[in-house]
């Protein structure tokens, strides 16, 4: 690794974060807290059990926080949780928080959270794996190894007042229905409620089965966008993706933006009916058998709220190359819905995040 993880000295976050290709060049990664005035630092293990000797790739996000991330909403987030620690330290103003002993890397990667007011804090210190909803089911023998490529470990790290972990912790607000990690093809996937979206095909098509994914191409079912029944994420790098919606504005604090890739790649603008709530996640593929897809059993996802808009945001955390394994990108979409209807639509098409590869999980 030769440019530094975090260059950025000038700007301060309440979230920091960076990835690896390898999770193993963190086993014996310490949390370093030091202060101006102490000649001793303390050195805090991250990864007591070595989880992390598995070798996948690893997200690490950092987040000082007034309240600490409820650990059932961690878990929705990042995955199940595979282990926990929480440190008890005292920072002050000068205090610097930082990852040290990285396999590779000869220099500290500072978490760039400060300032800090002194006095007594938590430090949590989580591991979490998501894996993707395909391997809930029978997969064949060369999809096994290609689920452990797929999955992504979390090193969670919070930091928060002392005072906080004795008051009354806020309720999970996150379900299984706001995050789904899953695989799609190069076709990509569609999200529409398809009760609503099966009888407005009927209606314009008839009964029967049909050849959706022609009919889109030529262009004779655009009245399903703008009719606010259904999104669409078109011609995709086969890949794994996270697919989050905030719970609400109170829920959605635990969700690092910035740290799924800075800024979004790309964006998407779609209108949505009103009274729809909830959304059924289909790879497009499936469109070409219709009278079957609509009886299949698909992943849902919540979008809470009223507004006639959503935006889909398409995030590329990148993990960086380490132990002579090529960078790997994490990408995540993030729903959001808005108040008023929008001027126009913006598709989410040619979404392109690594060079074309022939992915099994596809």
């Amino acid at each position: 690794m030769k440019e530094p993880l975090h260059n950025n000295f000038n700007e301060h976050s309440s979230h920091f974060g960076f990835a690896l290709a390898d999770s193993t060049v963190l086993a014996e990664a310490k949390l370093i807290i030091s202060q101006e005035d102490e000649t001793d630092n303390l050195q805090l293990d991250i990864d007591p059990q070595r989880h992390l000797e598995d070798g996948r790739k690893v997200s690490v996000i950092a987040q000082l926080l007034q309240t600490p991330v409820h650990r059932e909403d961690a878990n929705v987030l990042y995955g199940a949780e595979i282990s926990y620690v929480q440190y008890a330290v005292r920072l002050t103003e000068n205090s610097k928080i930082s990852i040290a002993s990285i396999q590779g890397i000869s220099y500290p990667i500072e978490l760039d959270l400060a300032p800090y007011k002194e006095g007594e804090y938590e430090v949590r210190v989580a591991l979490h794996r998501k894996t993707p909803r395909i391997a809930e089911g029978p997969l064949e023998p060369e999809q096994l190894a290609m689920v452990k490529y797929a999955q992504v470990n979390t090193v969670h790290i919070t930091l928060f007042p002392a005072e906080a972990s004795i008051l009354d912790s806020p309720s999970a607000t996150w379900t299984r229905n706001h995050h789904v990690f899953d695989s799609y093809g190069r076709r990509g996937f569609i999200l529409a409620d398809l009760g609503r979206l099966a009888k407005r095909v009927e209606e314009l098509l008839g009964p029967g089965n049909h050849n959706l994914i022609e009919h889109f191409t030529e262009g004779r079912l655009d009245v399903l966008l703008e009719e606010g029944l259904m999104l669409v994420v078109w011609d995709m790098t086969p890949w794994c993706y996270s697919l989050y919606s905030p719970p609400s504005e109170q829920g959605d604090y635990a969700l690092p933006w910035d740290k799924l890739g800075d800024e979004p790649e790309r964006q998407a603008i779609y209108p949505i009916d009103p009274k729809v709530q909830q959304l059924s996640i289909v790879p497009a593929n499936e469109l070409a058998f219709w009278a079957d897809c609509i009886h299949k059993d698909w992943p849902v996802i919540d979008i809470p709220g009223e507004g006639e808009t959503l935006l889909l945001d398409l995030y590329v955390q990148v993990a960086e190359s380490v132990n002579e394994l090529h960078e790997n990108p994490i990408p995540s979409f993030v729903l959001t819905r808005r108040e008023g209807k929008p001027e126009t639509i913006l598709l989410m098409a040619d979404v392109v995040i690594v060079e074309e590869v022939d992915f099994p999980l596809s």
